[in-house]
């Protein structure tokens, strides 16, 4: 199985054996950590021959086994000769001859120049100690070999002999990586939430979680029956939590014993000792917030409850009830239902409910696992638990969310219903699948006042679903049938309406101005608006290239999050993402992913969409295509039929641009005619934004006709639902395709339409498709230009392009990638300098390309003029070269230039 996680842990091992700072690393981990595993994805990624040496732990009573072991596996017999000489003399010498032992053997190793290896040793911690002492005196004087050794450890004592030695610890698993991996290790039809719960209950150590999903019954895993938390520990629990519970004894053992009984509770009452839990919390054993203890790691939880007697811990149950029933109504509901004869599973959903509200969301899950397992599966209960499922959707724990509501049945009570549809279409849509909504062909009761606003505000809501999966006619249907119910709903509920339809109108390319939505977006007037209708809003607006308004209206969500849902504001800031890519301003796209990425609570789910291609952004901004194609081809794989085909078509539209600039044609026209397939029926091409890389791949491919084809579908559509990206890229496509008598005015026109305000990204674009058709003096110029407009749009990519080559980013310059231009140098050509190199690697790429023009004599005006940059823009450029320079004039910057 592929290795979850540890990328870190294993590119360090990696780095020390191509580039070795060091002689030697010491791995810690607990047991179960993935310690073997970390070594078998080290061993696979190296190009060094590897020796593995697994520790036989029987052979730990036999002096100097070990280093008999890791000799003897160089597969050199000249090490093995010599150890044999060495330790024969020794063996049974006085321990004080060890030093003299580790010279020789170090001399050994010196002598005989063996080939560069690197020798990963598992569970050194497991060998006799002489061979660890001299292994550790070994491993820290390698230099001067070509050995390097990597040693996995349980634990290193600050006195022993490894202390010395760099290490590195294999922390927990986080959150995401370990639910993942229980993805990875579970049957493909396991319910995700339970996974999520399995994920968090074994404290991201690997071999527990591995334990765990062998340990459950298949009902459990598919979400059928509920799970008992918390989990009964396995061996590898066992092993981890013995060594930390053996510090702790007497009154401190009780007390943490009796925490372990309770997920969460109140430190207030008498029955906790708060010197106690002090010391608790000094050691690391528990977590204080606020008035709030409970025990840290789940494993040491799981540990402590199941060691207890059942009699015992039902006897301690009453006890803490009792004790609690003053202060904490959570913690007594939770007690008495191990103590009740008929336990109330209301009581302990509403306690559930109140913990997700205050941000235990572990703590609710356990409660409400209980209240499955102890209830009668009423529709008393099945309230209770919608509102459970409600919190963990507003803190976009998706998983859970999912989990309890598939055991939730409809409800008899219409208004009830529609609670239940609209936490179900919202968790389907948030995961990526598509919302049929079958339910909502029931006519609502006109009659009914609150049935008819609940209804009203579920059609909105679905509609807003649809006309994001480009199902317009679906969408208006919904909002047709909202129509008769409009004037009498309230104002929030009529407002989600309105933006419903801004978001139709939005994907249709109809939206109306700006004067005329919400009093020219009156600062006031939106300050009114719900969080769902302002993003729903911002959006339509990103949607239509309005950016800067979409921008605005985004800050304004981002700015009250304090009293925002936490899953408003994450969608604010995935949103608020996704406006910066579009506009194409890639410094504010990357801080808008990071603060996203920062921000969210919930684990990284790489089968969403929404999620994927923001990471692959990420990667293609900062140059790494590979990633990208990486987080996308994993999300593709997760998508299933059922999931939104507008989604995917973006998936498969990001996938060919990457593949595009990457210098991959062929691909990238088979990833865009898949987008192109599944988006058919969408006419404005503003939306999915795959046409213009179409058109370019085909003129790459030499597809001229499909090229002239596919532009005069871009012009017709453009045409219909007219945009400022679409005039743009229309411009551009029309100069590609353009036959000899008109190729120098479309060429002109697609450089001329270019404003200061528009897309640096698509300018760069332009600038480098145009040169790659360009021929001399031209095509060095407007390589230059477009290495100017990628600095500005934020790619990431070298300051300097070779001769006659546009310059392009390395995560994007594959596609025009161009050889050097054999046409022989002009006056108007750039010429390198390469007596000025060490100055010219201090300079960005526009700045070089400023001095670039000032060398060959070009005034200001002049430069400007070739660079498609204003005068003022050229001088600020020269005072910033002058600055980083050193230099005092324009003659003194040519002089340092050689």
């Amino acid at each position: 199985m592929e290795l979850t996680g540890r990328r870190t842990e294993v590119d360090r091992i990696t780095t020390l054996a191509v580039l070795p700072r060091e002689s030697a690393l010491v791995v810690v981990g607990d047991p179960g950590s993935g310690r073997t595993s970390v070594l078998d994805a080290a061993s696979g990624r190296v190009s060094l021959p590897v020796v593995r040496i697994g520790v036989n732990g029987s052979e730990s009573r036999w002096p100097l086994s070990g280093v008999t072991t890791l000799f003897s596996a160089l597969d050199d017999h000249r090490a093995a000769a010599h150890v044999s000489r060495i330790l024969g003399t020794v063996r049974d010498a006085d321990p004080a001859q060890a030093i003299v032992v580790a010279h020789e053997l170090l001399d050994t190793l010196r002598t005989l120049q063996l080939p560069p290896t690197l020798v990963l040793i598992d569970d050194l911690d497991r060998m006799d100690a002489a061979s660890q002492t001299l292994i550790a005196f070994l491993a820290g004087r390698l230099a001067g070999t070509s050995l390097r050794v990597v040693a996995t450890v349980a634990h290193v004592p600050s006195d022993g002999p490894l202390a010395a030695l760099p290490s590195m610890r294999l922390a927990p698993l986080p959150a995401d990586e370990a639910l993942l991996l229980a993805r990875a290790t579970a049957a493909d039809d396991a319910n995700d939430g339970v996974l999520a719960v399995i994920a968090e209950q074994t404290a991201g150590n690997p071999g527990a979680l591995r334990e765990q999903l062998g340990m459950l019954r298949r009902e459990q895993l598919l979400g059928s029956e509920p799970l008992v938390l918390p989990l009964r520990p396995t061996p590898t629990t066992d092993r981890v939590v013995a060594s930390v519970v053996a510090a702790v004894a007497g009154r401190d053992l009780d007390v943490l014993a009796r925490l372990a009984l309770v997920p969460v509770t109140k430190l207030a009452g008498p029955e906790w000792d708060r010197d106690v839990v002090e010391d608790l919390a000094a050691l690391g054993l528990v977590e204080v917030r606020g008035q709030s203890i409970a025990v840290r790691s789940p494993l040491v939880r799981s540990y402590l409850h199941w060691r207890m007697p059942a009699r015992d811990r039902r006897a301690a149950h009453a006890e803490l009830a009792a004790a609690a029933v003053t202060h904490d109504p959570r913690a007594v509901a939770w007690h008495r239902s191990f103590t009740d004869d008929e336990p109330d599973a209301v009581a302990l959903l509403h306690a559930a409910r109140a913990y997700a509200t205050d941000g235990h969301p572990g703590a609710a899950v356990t409660l409400a696992e209980r209240a499955l397992h102890v209830g009668g599966r009423s529709e008393s209960e099945h309230l209770a638990l919608l509102a459970v499922a409600e919190v963990l959707l507003a803190h976009r724990l998706l998983g859970y969310a999912a989990r309890y509501l598939a055991a939730i049945q409809p409800f008899r009570s219409r208004l009830d219903d529609v609670r239940r549809l609209r936490l179900h279409y919202s968790v389907q849509y948030l995961n990526g699948e598509a919302v049929e909504a079958d339910e909502l062909l029931v006519p609502a009761d006109a009659t009914d006042t609150a049935e008819a606003e609940a209804v009203t505000g579920l059609l909105a809501m679905v509609a807003s679903f649809r006309a994001e999966a480009w199902e317009l006619e679906h969408a208006r249907d919904l909002l047709q049938r909202a129509e008769p119910f409009a004037a009498t709903v309230p104002d929030g509920t009529r407002q989600i309406l309105q933006a419903a339809r801004h978001t139709v109108a939005a994907v249709d390319g109809s939206l109306p101005p700006d004067r005329d939505l919400h009093d020219g977006l009156a600062t006031t007037t939106l300050l009114a608006l719900s969080d769902p209708t302002l993003l729903l809003l911002a959006h339509a607006l990103s949607l239509s290239d309005r950016h800067r308004s979409a921008r605005r209206v985004f800050a304004l969500v981002l700015a009250r999050a304090a009293h925002t849902a936490p899953v408003w504001v994450e969608a604010a800031r995935y949103l608020s993402a996704e406006n910066e890519v579009r506009s194409g301003n890639f410094r504010l796209a990357l801080r808008a992913i990071d603060a996203w990425e920062s921000g969210s609570s919930v684990v990284e789910r790489l089968r969403e969409p929404s999620r994927a291609i923001a990471i692959a952004w990420r990667h293609f901004l900062e140059g790494r295509p590979q990633a990208s194609l990486e987080v996308l081809d994993r999300c593709l794989a997760l998508r299933s039929t059922s999931g939104l085909w507008g989604a995917t078509a973006k998936l498969h539209a990001f996938r060919g641009r990457v593949l595009l600039f990457e210098g991959r044609p062929a691909e990238a026209a088979a990833a865009l005619e898949t987008a192109d397939a599944i988006g058919r029926t969408l006419r404005n091409p503003t939306v999915l934004r795959h046409l213009g890389d179409l058109v370019e791949t085909y003129v790459q491919l030499g597809r001229t006709e499909d090229a002239r084809a596919m532009t005069a579908r871009l012009a017709a559509d453009h045409r219909a639902h007219p945009s400022r990206w679409g005039a743009l890229v229309l411009a551009r496509s029309l100069a590609l395709v353009a036959d000899d008598g008109t190729r120098d005015a479309a060429r002109h026109r697609a450089l001329e339409l270019f404003e200061p305000t528009d897309s640096q990204f698509e300018r760069a674009r332009t600038l480098t498709a145009l040169a790659a058709t360009g021929t001399g003096p031209d095509r060095a110029r407007l390589g230059a230009a477009a290495a100017a407009a990628y600095e500005a749009a934020g790619l990431r990519r070298p300051l300097a392009a070779p001769q006659g080559v546009a310059a392009m980013p390395p995560a994007v310059g594959g596609a025009l990638r161009l050889a050097p231009s054999t046409t022989a140098p002009s006056p108007t050509t750039p010429r390198s300098a390469p007596d000025g190199t060490a100055v010219l690697t201090m300079l960005t790429a526009e700045e070089q390309a400023v001095v670039q023009k000032v060398t060959e004599g070009y005034r200001n005006r002049e430069i400007a003029t070739s660079l498609y940059m204003s005068q003022r823009t050229v001088e600020l450029r020269l005072t910033q070269i002058y600055r980083k320079v050193g230099a005092r004039s324009r003659s003194h910057l040519v002089a340092l230039l050689g």
